[in-house]
């Protein structure tokens, strides 16, 4: 992964000595240096050093910590990566946001993308994560990284909750969650153009559509091949969108079921649609579980939403068997659906750390 490291909303690089002024704005932030090792930097001057000092460490190391900004624009979120852990061996991962970037799922994403740095381009073979038991949210953000929790230890003359995730580990789950997908019984993969007559079906069928949909009516050729072409076009744009959900055992394609944006946005609603044929063996809850999976552990969203015809009995009882909480009822699609959602904190709680149960 080389430099800049791009995320779904970040834009990571190593810091050079120009960005004291950046170094300034996180590291002398009353809020950030509550739960940090060490002092503030005492002006322009000292952050301009440290910034030079990360510099160095990049060049010697091959990791320190890092600029990261919105991919948009290029606004300073904060500072985060990895560094020797009170002088070494071990290395820990660190980050330090500037406050207005707090509660936006920014730290997992970055801390997501040191992780994978620091595998598969630093060669590392574990990584230590620290926070103070104080500190909730640095402590939840290092879980949802998948780290698993060694007790609490001591650095520089204070206590720290320690948490570690291994490079084979952090592999494993990886590999579960990036498309194809695979569980017991399905495969879920990108659709190829063989796919439009066994999708015509699906969608084709009345009874199928009877709760999809704002016309709840089945969909013609060229309506299917529009939904492929849009799912095709969120991929490139995204890196992520539908799926087609078939068999492992036969290869038949059964339905489809991905990640999209609930309308315009900015949720990102998890979905699928299968064949009658496929309706009562829990193929539903299979595929939405390795969906989740996929949204949580390989694209680290903050946040997934579900809506479903309030009518629509099965739907509610598969979102139910996710553990997706009831948040009330929603306009959209043209019709009042009733949404649920569920958080990368309470997946991660219910799969514990890497590799994940699924």
């Amino acid at each position: 992964m080389p430099f800049p490291l791009l995320t779904r909303r970040l834009s990571i690089r190593p810091l050079v000595a120009g960005d004291g002024g950046d170094v300034f704005a996180v590291f002398a932030a009353p809020e950030v240096m509550r739960f940090w090792n060490g002092a503030p930097p005492a002006d322009l001057a000292e952050a301009g050093e440290r910034a030079a000092y990360l510099e160095d460490m990049q060049r010697r190391l091959g990791y320190a910590q890092w600029r990261v900004g919105e991919r948009e624009g290029g606004r300073l979120v904060g500072i985060a990566g990895l560094q020797p852990l009170d002088g070494g061996p071990a290395v820990e991962i660190t980050c330090a946001l500037e406050p207005s970037s707090w509660g936006a799922g920014y730290a997992t994403e970055a801390g997501a993308a040191a992780l994978e740095y620091g595998f598969e381009q630093a060669g590392l073979e574990r990584v230590i994560g620290i926070a103070r038991p104080q500190n909730a949210a640095s402590v939840a953000v290092l879980r949802k990284l998948g780290m698993r929790s060694l007790g609490e230890a001591e650095y520089w003359g204070k206590r720290w909750e320690k948490l570690e995730v291994a490079a084979a580990d952090w592999r494993a789950e990886q590999a579960a969650a990036h498309p194809p997908l695979t569980t017991e019984r399905l495969e879920l993969r990108r659709f190829t153009a063989a796919d439009l007559e066994p999708l015509l079906a699906v969608f084709g069928d009345a009874e199928v559509m009877r709760h999809v949909g704002a016309e709840r009516r089945p969909l013609r050729r060229s309506q299917v091949s529009a939904l492929m072409s849009r799912a095709a076009a969120d991929w490139s744009e995204h890196g992520f969108g539908l799926l087609a959900v078939t068999e492992r055992e036969t290869g038949r394609l059964v339905g489809e079921a991905g990640l999209q944006h609930l309308e315009e946005g900015p949720d990102i609603e998890i979905g699928y649609t299968l064949a009658r044929a496929a309706w009562g063996r829990g193929y539903a809850t299979e595929a939405a579980g390795a969906i989740l999976r996929w949204g949580f552990a390989g694209l680290r969203l903050h946040r997934i939403v579900a809506v479903a015809d309030p009518a629509n009995a099965a739907s509610l009882r598969v979102l139910e068997k996710l553990d997706m909480a009831r948040l009330g009822l929603r306009e959209c699609y043209g019709a009042v659906m009733a949404e649920h959602a569920r958080s990368l904190g309470a997946w991660r709680d219910a799969v514990g750390p890497s590799p994940a149960g699924g």
